[in-house]
């Protein structure tokens, strides 16, 4: 044995010693792999393509093989450097290693199940979502154990893995071998140099194989997207998309938005059109989690040819303004929230509610605040999730109601209370603020539409735990209904303007880089003003016109630098739409949609009106859609510089106090 420790050439050469030490490894590394091109062949059959052509299949098959490779490699490499620096006595202990096989083994297995579930969610690997989850452990665990039968496969996996660790006890195995100081050294210097070839590998691999979004989701790995989307969540914009020239920019933004110079802060002056005269109206924005427009008659038509599930929404929208072809800002909240209540871009990585500059931005309720407004978000969750209540009561709402204030016998879920008591928290709220005689602006998010969909019995007519979101959106309108019922009973209605709208669809779908087939959300305005009942606005609008509308209507002139449109006596054609997916954001129009992506890429695509949304890319860079891209990359750059610099702030002025209404 000491002969073997002075490192005898004749006893073994190096190579062969240290790849013996490594077999542990590489037999996890191969059960990682094979689970890997399982889960791969599992998804393309369940959500792949029926159009997949072979040079997909090829593409699929051989660029996720290599994605994989480079993960477990990079995965695995503590576990090298454990290997090759330390003598690791352990490893001659076979009953220890199959029960790290085991162990490993079942993880990844478990990990298989959880990226089909969220595969089937959003058409995708790991993304954002998956990340904004991840520092919610709570609310998304509670909502795991609620929605799926987690110890079921959990056991599932753990089967699995010891299957797994057992099948392959004699495939490779660790040897303990001598381990010299001299054989650490020459380990490590090679560890190393398998690290920096992953960096160089890493480095060449394109994040596009595809330009079908779902079939180039195939060939991705779900852990390597998890750890670009954590990279790119506050990303400089202007290190990685295609941009103009600060002039240029300033001159598309001011033609295309009226903003004014940068100098200026941006801001524009919108006037009362909605309201010319009389005083002005209380404001209530009804912010709808998940609700996108395929669930509604009157937005839709329902998906897959399913019945409508939102009765309420159909018929109350008949006695308002209903707009027809809204565009949510991407598919988190988080993104309705910066669309509706800030008249912001979605610009790639986080909101601007999750950022860190994010103290003083012109918002809605600023506005309102500064004019004498009492203003109050309600949420039947926890104001800690996704920083709602950090940005909000840092951005013009005084008062933040979120789950522990409400009775702890109202009915809730891990995600928070039932829309109906959040929505009759904001019936009393309004009435205490009248009551001191002071105009009210009030903000509430839901929460019923959302897994596990579980809601108060008797409300609908649904099979309880049966029918799972479709029921959930049911009992949702019913809440709706019943909050506008008691609104106009006690006489709200007659001195408020209230806006109904999705925060966002209720889950991705489509082939797009950003897929806005799936982003429509319905969006109504109710107000006294007799004039606008029952009418349609019909233009292609995004979140970011909805603010400017609801204080046109509300009565209220002011100066901001928001983005967003009054869409009163706009013509219907002419709309555009701001879109976000992941680290892709574009410009939708009514006849083509424009992506930019990582790399300062530009991609095109046509469709035939605002109505269609059949999407085709095309290659050609024809003089309008190389305009329409110079304007996208004008207006997401100019919203980037003017949120880093602090810039997308309100104009000081002293506060205001309203006659009672």
């Amino acid at each position: 044995m000491e002969q073997l420790a002075d490192g005898d050439p004749s006893a073994r050469a190096f190579a062969g010693r240290f790849a013996s030490r490594c077999g542990l490894l590489v037999r996890i590394l191969g059960i990682q792999w094979l689970l890997w091109l399982a889960l791969r062949i599992t998804l393309a059959g369940a959500f792949g393509d029926r159009a997949w052509t072979a040079g997909d299949v090829v593409v699929v098959t051989l660029a996720g093989s290599v994605n994989d490779v480079l993960v477990g490699l990079t995965a695995a490499l503590p576990g090298f450097v454990i290997i090759a620096g330390f003598q690791a006595r352990w490893l001659d202990r076979r009953l220890i290693q199959h029960a790290v096989v085991a162990t490993v083994a079942s993880a990844s297995a478990f990990d298989a199940v959880v990226q089909f579930f969220f595969f089937e969610e959003y058409d995708a690997r790991y993304n954002h979502l998956a990340l904004d989850y991840l520092e919610y452990p709570h609310e998304v665990l509670g909502n795991i154990f609620a929605s799926y039968n987690v110890f079921l496969f959990v056991a599932l996996a753990a089967g699995a893995g010891l299957v797994l660790a057992m099948s392959t006890r004699r495939v490779l195995s660790a040897t303990r071998d001598p381990w010299s100081w001299r054989d650490r050294g020459r380990a490590l210097v090679l560890t190393v140099a398998v690290a920096l070839s992953l960096w160089g590998a890493w480095m060449a691999m394109p994040s596009r194989f595809r330009t079908h979004r779902v079939t180039n989701e195939l060939a991705l790995n779900g852990w390597a997207e998890l750890v670009r989307a954590y990279h790119s969540a506050h990303l400089d914009y202007e290190a990685y998309y295609a941009m103009v020239p600060t002039d240029e920019a300033d001159s598309r933004v001011a033609r295309r938005f009226g903003l004014s110079a940068a100098g200026a802060g941006g801001l524009r002056h919108f006037t009362r059109s909605g309201r010319p005269s009389g005083e002005p109206l209380d404001v209530v924005i009804v912010l709808e989690e998940s609700l996108g427009s395929d669930f509604s008659a009157r937005f839709g038509p329902p998906s897959d040819g399913q019945d409508a599930v939102t009765p309420e929404l159909d018929r109350w929208s008949r006695e308002g303004l209903a707009l027809t072809n809204v565009i949510a800002n991407g598919n988190r909240t988080v993104r309705g929230l910066e669309g509706v209540l800030c008249s912001f871009l979605p610009l790639p990585g986080d909101a601007i509610v999750k950022r860190d500059r994010s103290e003083n931005v012109a918002t809605i309720a600023r506005i309102l605040v500064a004019r004498g407004y009492v203003t109050t978000f309600v949420y039947g969750g926890y104001g800690l999730f996704d920083n709602l209540k950090a940005f909000t009561t840092a951005n013009g709402f005084e008062h933040f109601v979120e789950e522990a204030d409400f009775p702890p016998d109202r009915f809730r879920t891990i995600w928070g209370v039932a829309d109906e008591f959040v929505l009759d928290e904001m019936i009393a709220r309004q009435k205490a603020a009248n009551a001191s005689g002071r105009h009210w602006f009030g903000t509430v998010l839901t929460v019923s539409n959302h897994k596990p969909f579980a809601v108060p019995q008797g409300r609908v007519n649904r099979a309880p735990g049966s029918s799972g979101r479709r029921g959930a959106v049911l009992y949702a309108d019913w809440a709706l209904g019943r909050y506008l019922s008691i609104a106009r009973r006690e006489g709200l209605l007659d001195h408020t303007v209230v806006l109904v709208v999705g925060d966002h669809g209720a889950r991705v779908y489509g082939a797009e880089e950003i897929p806005v087939s799936s982003y429509r959300v319905p969006a109504v305005i109710f107000t006294p003003d007799p004039a606008f009942r029952n009418v349609v606005v019909d233009r292609l609008a995004s979140q970011i016109d909805l603010a400017p509308t609801l204080l046109s209507l509300a009565g209220i002139e002011y100066d901001a630098p928001f983005f967003g449109d009054d869409l009163l006596g706009q013509p219907e054609a002419g709309g555009r739409a701001f879109v976000n997916h992941n680290r892709s954001i574009g410009m939708l129009t009514d006849t083509a949609l424009v992506v930019l992506g990582l790399h300062r890429s530009v991609t095109y695509y046509r469709r035939p009106d605002r109505h269609s949304q059949r999407l085709v890319k095309t290659l050609a860079e024809s003089p309008e859609m190389t305009e329409l891209a110079r304007d996208t990359e004008a207006a997401f750059q100019t919203a980037y510089r003017r949120y880093m610099d602090r810039a997308f702030r309100l104009p000081d002025s002293g506060p205001q106090r309203p006659a009672r209404p």
